[in-house]
C-alpha cells in the first residue's frame, strides 16, 4: 500500500522540486518592471530564464494542474517576448482555477502586452481592478482615442468620464473632452472642461504609473500650451514637482520618458534638458 501511495504522490513531488528549482532562477534572472503586475521584464541572465523555462515546462509535464508552475511560465514567456505562449499558459491555469481573480487579472496584463485593449477591460473589470489602475486607464484612453476616430463620440465621452472616476486630474482624458464638446459645438460643456484645465495646480498632477500614460499626459500638456490654456512655464512646474515627489525606481523613468517626448516639442528648453541630464545621471 505505501508503495502504491509513493508511486502515486512521487510526480507531485517532482513537479514541486522542478517548481522550486524555476523559482529561485527566474528570481535571480528577472528585473520587474512595474512589480504590480505581470508585464515584460528585465532579463539580466538569459540562459537562467532558459534553463527556468525547462523546469516549469518538466513541472507541469508531471502535474498539469500545478498553477503556481503555469503562472512562473506565462511570467518567462511573456519576457522571452513571447506573449501568445504566454496567454496559451495562463488558459491552462484557469480551466484548472476558473475563478481565481489573480489570474484573470495576469490574463488581462498578457492581453496588454498582446494589445487587446477590450479584452484587458473586460477583464480587469469583471475581477476588479486592483492594483491595475494604470494600465486599466491606459486602455479606456486608446479605446477613446479609436472611438473618436471613427466617429464615435458618445462612446468615447463615456471611455473618458470612466478614466476621471479612477484620476480625476488626468489631463488627456479633460483636453479630449474640452476637444470632443467644442467641436460638436457645445460651447458650455467646452468652456467647463476649458476651466477645469485652466485651473489645475501643478501639485494636483502625480506621476504616471505607466509609460504610456506619460505619453498621453506630455501631448496633453503640449496642446495646452499650443491651445493657449496654459504657458509652458505650467508644464515645466508639473515635471518639478513630479520630480520631488517621485523617489527611485519606475518612477523616475517614467519621468525621464515624459521629458524626452516633452523636448521633442521643445529640443531647447534649458530646464527640461537640465532635468533630463539630473535624471540620466542618477
Amino acid at each position: 500500500m505505501l508503495l502504491v501511495t509513493a508511486w502515486w504522490v512521487w510526480p507531485y513531488v517532482l513537479s514541486i522540486y522542478h517548481l522550486e528549482v524555476a523559482g529561485a532562477l527566474l528570481e535571480s534572472s528577472l528585473v520587474p518592471v512595474y512589480p504590480d503586475r505581470l508585464a515584460p521584464e528585465r532579463i539580466t541572465d538569459p540562459a537562467g530564464v532558459q534553463e527556468a523555462i525547462k523546469h516549469l515546462q518538466k513541472a507541469v509535464s508531471l502535474d498539469p494542474r500545478n498553477v503556481q508552475a503555469l503562472r512562473l511560465l506565462a511570467r518567462a514567456y511573456l519576457s522571452c517576448g513571447q506573449p501568445q505562449m504566454a496567454l496559451q499558459v495562463l488558459q491552462k491555469a484557469l480551466v484548472v482555477r476558473p475563478q481565481n481573480p489573480l489570474l484573470h487579472l495576469e490574463l488581462a496584463d498578457v492581453y496588454d502586452s498582446l494589445g487587446y485593449t477590450e479584452y484587458v477591460i473586460h477583464e480587469y473589470e469583471m475581477v476588479g481592478v486592483g492594483t491595475r489602475s494604470a494600465p486599466l486607464v491606459a486602455n479606456y484612453l486608446k479605446l477613446a482615442d479609436a472611438q473618436i476616430e471613427a466617429g464615435g463620440g458618445e462612446i468615447a465621452i463615456w471611455l473618458l468620464y470612466k478614466v476621471l472616476t479612477m484620476d480625476p486630474y488626468n489631463l488627456y482624458a479633460l483636453y479630449r473632452l474640452y476637444k470632443i464638446h467644442r467641436e460638436m459645438g457645445d460651447t458650455e460643456h467646452a468652456a467647463i472642461y476649458r476651466e477645469r484645465l485652466a485651473s489645475i495646480n501643478p501639485h494636483m498632477v502625480a506621476v504616471p504609473l505607466d509609460f504610456r500614460l506619460a505619453e498621453y499626459q506630455a501631448k496633453a500638456m503640449i496642446a495646452l500650451v499650443k491651445d493657449g490654456i496654459w504657458e509652458q512655464d505650467k508644464v515645466i512646474a508639473i515635471v518639478s514637482n513630479q520630480l520631488q515627489q517621485s523617489g527611485q525606481g519606475l518612477p523616475r523613468l517614467i519621468i525621464k520618458h515624459l521629458a524626452e517626448v516633452l523636448l521633442e516639442q521643445w529640443p531647447n528648453d534649458p530646464t527640461l534638458l537640465s532635468y533630463l541630464a539630473e535624471l540620466h545621471s542618477r
